[in-house]
């Protein structure tokens, strides 16, 4: 597993999949509008980063400023802290 660094936290992030049946028609070109924000779940905390969260807390995240990056077939998504919104208590 990827051991985040540097201010980062790994998180565990789903990307929400396109659901085309819905019975109503729309223009092909049609994209719903997306969200800004997105829940995540707290995977790893690298040691210098300041928000308190843990494994398994979920996070608001501006979802612009997350970052996937893969590393030997395997896929990771890292956050920069100064992204993150709010800690869900």
């Amino acid at each position: 597993m990827l051991r985040p660094v540097n201010r980062h936290i790994l998180v565990e992030y789903s990307p929400p999949q396109e659901n085309k049946d819905s019975g109503i028609l729309l223009p092909d070109d049609y994209k719903p509008p997306e969200q800004n924000h997105v829940l995540v779940k707290v995977l790893s905390v690298a040691e210098d980063v300041s928000i308190r969260c843990d494994t398994n807390d979920e996070i608001l995240i501006d979802k612009k400023m997350l970052n996937e990056i893969s590393v030997q077939h395997s896929i990771y998504y890292l956050i920069l802290e100064n992204y993150v919104i709010g800690v869900i208590e």
